[in-house]
């Protein structure tokens, strides 16, 4: 989802001028030389050197306006694809696109491992509807961008942030151990209750709360999201501000009370 035109189409479309006013020139010397074979009764050197000129002059126009378009059309096309696979609100990743993403994943995975090496987390805004209530909507708004912002400056290159919607997002990694996306998931919780949101009332603290997982043998990604869901139901139930993680062992809650086992609910 890097919104970017293919970088061969330049090159394609440069290889095409050549090609099309090359031709266009040959084309016009070998039927002018044809004819005066045929004839005889032309000035050759005056009529191959008109020849030679008339494409010159009509077809790198024609070229240029057929490459403007094709440019245009491919310039379209990306656009709509960043739109069909972003946020509107962020920017950044929609479900549409971390849905796939995340089946992509397993499914290139699973052809080489029994077990997709995929790490999920879910983080929801904490007391989210006290905000808009309290500011309004447009403040809602920056929260949530403030948040979409401040996860995707911190993630590691390779990793996925999404919005799924409403005030929750999804991150996900391929091949990161346990304790490396742990202490990455700490890190942004503890960041974002370190960052107040700025509002016109003035600062505002505010935090979230993660549940994450890893895929297990035999998961499906539907069961993979439940368990992550599971393990944010249990963070927000044992007062917000925490991580989460759970695992074929229960749930356990890290960071800034330790690593220790909890229960949900």
């Amino acid at each position: 989802m890097d919104g970017k035109i293919d970088p061969g189409l330049k090159r394609r479309l440069i290889l095409l001028g050549v090609l099309v006013v090359g031709l266009s020139v040959a084309g016009s010397l070998l039927s002018t030389h044809f004819a005066f074979k045929i004839s005889g009764s032309v000035d050759y050197f005056s009529s191959m050197l008109v020849a030679f000129i008339i494409p010159l002059i009509v077809a790198p126009p024609a070229y240029v306006w057929i490459a403007r378009l094709t440019w245009k059309l491919e310039q379209s096309n990306v656009e709509l694809d960043r739109m069909a696979h972003s946020d509107v609100l962020t920017g950044i990743a929609n479900r549409r696109y971390a849905m796939q993403w995340l089946r992509d994943g397993i499914s290139r995975q699973t052809e080489a491992t029994a077990v997709p090496d995929i790490s999920i987390a879910i983080a929801d805004i904490d007391y989210f509807k006290r905000i808009n209530d309290s500011y309004g909507h447009d403040v809602g708004d920056d929260c949530i961008i403030h948040v979409a912002r401040t996860i995707e400056q911190l993630l590691p290159k390779g990793w996925l942030v999404a919005r799924m919607g409403g005030e929750e997002f999804l991150i996900a990694a391929k091949g990161a151990d346990d304790a490396h996306f742990a202490l990455a998931i700490e890190h942004i919780r503890g960041t974002l209750a370190n960052i107040p949101l700025i509002t016109p009332a003035g600062p505002h603290a505010m935090t979230a709360s993660f549940g994450y997982t890893k895929m297990l043998a035999n998961d499906t990604l539907d069961e993979a999201l439940r368990r992550a869901d599971k393990a944010l139901y249990a963070a927000k139930e044992n007062g917000r501000n925490r991580a989460v993680a759970a695992s074929d062992a229960g749930l356990r809650a890290i960071g800034k009370e330790g690593d220790h086992p909890m229960k949900a609910g």
